[in-house]
């Protein structure tokens, strides 16, 4: 075998101890994908909510978070769980206590969004509880995972940041249910405190680190990136000065933090860029091709998102957080998933017969072609969805839906076929 999948699995083959059990992580992006298509059906439901701009309904919050809490955290938690053994060199999570972790998180998801769609606070409370439990869980975990280390590089400094705002974002998600529940009054400005910490650092941080992995094993210039180190610098300072300027209600702290992680997000596409961006051997990839949109999306957040903070349209944060999460968080995970999955069936299926017979290779596990329905159907559904929101139409609106729905369904699909098999065997 050779090539650049050669040098994938020649590396995946040094560390196939130090990998999770198969089941874990596709534990997790099963049950990720199931919430996102959940939220894709709610989405529709309070489309009319939504595009009237009346977003503190019940009902709107909960579609809300069962893209976040449900789907993206989910998704990411069992990438952690795969990636974090190998890029620290130490031993894998015990397959039980993730299976546990797993359980109590996901029963906690359920129980919050049925509370939040007017089953009454008791199911909110169970679900507060399950989550903010299955979150430490999940903590503890990774903080043992990063005790043992053996090794550390870039894409580790991005995830142990990653893991500290999880841990500030369940805090302050706490907070709010309670003031959702109890009705108490507000002590600080909690919700866009927990949007700074939940968006810009467990989640940024989180997508940059694995955006600079994948591209170091799959990507065509594997040079360690020029940028890496600014941007992680300033997209932490951007959370400090956006939470602080919160706190205190100083707006010019707020507005130099959002210029702040401006910058930082413009060093990270700089770096992806020199990585092979616009390479045309690389792009040939459908994979990798999904970066390139999730970067335009990410720059259709900063400007919607800036046009929201600076011209006091603060409506435009709805379509905003749609290019962020579903666009940039969204679109990444397509690729990553195109990447590693594969890679995990052959490390899980076929490395211990290494040397023994024919030997299939990545495009023989997940052929290239299954990746173009998640990319179009991705891109032009993100797109629709904030055309539909900014014209007010429910028609373009829910055609984004569909796109989207359609995409998660054909990298479910993919996923399925590339773990069942039967796979080609090169001539």
């Amino acid at each position: 075998m050779t090539g650049k999948a050669g040098k994938a699995l020649a590396v995946g083959r040094a560390h196939t101890d130090r990998t999770a059990p198969f089941s874990v992580p596709v534990l997790f992006w099963v049950a990720g994908t199931v919430s996102i298509l959940t939220g894709f059906w709610r989405l529709w439901a309070v489309r009319d909510l939504l595009l009237a701009e009346e977003i503190g309904q019940g009902p709107v919050i909960a579609a809300v978070h069962l893209f976040t809490l449900g789907g993206l955290t989910m998704l990411m938690m069992g990438a952690l769980y795969q990636l974090t053994p190998v890029l620290l060199n130490c031993d894998p999570v015990p397959a039980k206590r993730s299976v546990s972790q797993w359980g109590i998180y996901t029963a906690g998801v359920a129980f919050f969004v049925t509370g939040l769609n007017g089953t009454g606070p008791a199911a909110l409370w169970i679900g507060g509880f399950g989550i903010i439990v299955g979150l430490a869980f999940f903590l503890v975990n990774m903080f043992q995972r990063f005790r043992l280390r053996q090794t550390w590089n870039i894409t580790a400094w991005f995830f142990a940041a990653s893991l500290f705002y999880l841990g500030l974002t369940a805090v302050m998600g706490a907070l709010l249910v309670l003031r959702y529940v109890t009705g108490w009054p507000s002590f600080a400005s909690e919700l866009p405190i927990h949007l700074a910490v939940a968006l810009g650092g467990w989640f940024g941080l989180l997508v940059a680190g694995a955006s600079y992995r994948l591209w170091a094993m799959f990507g065509r210039k594997h040079r360690e990136p020029r940028y890496w180190r600014s941007t992680w610098a300033l997209a932490n300072l951007a959370v400090l000065g956006l939470v602080s300027g919160d706190i205190g209600g100083w707006r010019w702290v707020i507005v130099l933090g959002w210029l702040v992680q401006l910058a930082a997000f413009a060093l990270y596409s700089a770096d992806i860029a020199e990585g092979g961006l616009f390479d045309r051997r690389t792009m040939r990839d459908p994979a990798l091709r999904l970066l390139g949109p999730s970067i335009g999306f990410l720059a259709v957040w900063e400007i919607l998102g800036s046009l929201a903070l600076f011209g006091h349209y603060g409506g435009w944060w709805i379509p905003a957080l749609f290019a962020y999460a579903l666009g940039w968080v969204g679109m990444t995970f397509l690729g990553f998933v195109q990447k590693i999955l594969p890679f995990m069936v052959w490390l899980h299926r076929y490395a211990h017969t290494h040397g023994h017979g024919k030997m299939p290779r990545l495009e023989d596990i997940w052929r290239p072609a299954w990746g173009y329905g998640p990319l179009f159907g991705a891109a032009l559904g993100v797109a629709l969805l904030i055309i539909g929101w900014g014209v007010k139409s429910p028609a373009l609106f829910t055609a984004g839906i569909a796109l989207q729905m359609a995409a998660w369904l054909l990298l479910l699909a993919a996923g399925v076929k590339a773990v069942r098999g039967p796979h080609r065997l090169p001539e």
